[in-house]
């Protein structure tokens, strides 16, 4: 195997190993831990730069083994050689290694493009669990302050039937204050009403006594 085609091997087997480690059932926080160092640092951001390079060359390896494989083909059947053995075995070979070429360098271009959907599928599903983690501490504190509000609704009502229970026992004791006024302003109205009767019987009572007086 070409030196080009040992490289574009040594790049399937990384494939073949990062798709592994991605799909392990790793912890929540080694994975996330680990696709957000990917996604955000910037030596993966080279790292990304010199792989679509390399991408682009084994696409053209890609085109290369199969023209290689088409000229194979076109030889085989335009060579008057059937019956010679070693000129079957060479173009057997030939057509074996062109073959070999293009799984090779089809599989990698494969590979990496499901590696890349995989991971961004995987990133992204990081990304909403950790806003699901969010809206379930938002929706928690919501339901706390709304159990506070609860309470707080609940202690205001009995505040104001206290309240209110301190409100009707005053109008109760004003009312019961007024009638006493009323029956103190009676009484007193009544007394002098007796006293002016009195003081006019003691008057009547001193002039009857003076005529008394005054026929003896």
């Amino acid at each position: 195997m070409s030196i080009p085609y040992t490289m574009v091997f040594t790049l399937l087997m990384t494939e073949m190993i990062a798709f592994i480690v991605l799909i392990l059932p790793l912890p929540f926080k080694w994975r996330r831990g680990m696709l957000k160092f990917l996604s955000e640092s910037p030596i993966m951001g080279h790292v990304q730069y010199v792989m679509k390079i390399v991408f682009v060359f084994v696409f053209i390896l890609f085109l290369d083994s199969l023209n290689r494989i088409m000229k194979v083909e076109k030889i085989a059947e335009s060579s008057p050689h059937h019956h010679d053995h070693g000129a079957a075995t060479h173009a057997a070979a030939n057509r074996f290694i062109a073959q070999r070429n293009m799984y090779l360098t089809g599989f990698t271009l494969f590979l990496s493009l499901i590696l890349n959907r995989t991971f961004f599928m995987i990133l992204d599903l990081l990304k909403s669990e950790e806003k699901m983690e969010v809206i379930k501490k938002q929706a928690a504190q919501q339901s706390k302050e709304y159990q506070r509000v609860l309470e707080s609704e609940s202690n205001l009502k009995k505040e104001i039937k206290d309240l209110s229970e301190i409100v009707a026992h005053h109008s109760s004791a004003k009312q019961d204050l007024d009638n006493l006024k009323k029956q103190a302003k009676q009484q007193q109205d009544e007394y002098m009403r007796m006293a002016d009767e009195n003081t006019a019987m003691e008057k009547k009572l001193k002039g009857l006594k003076s005529e008394s007086k005054k026929g003896i």
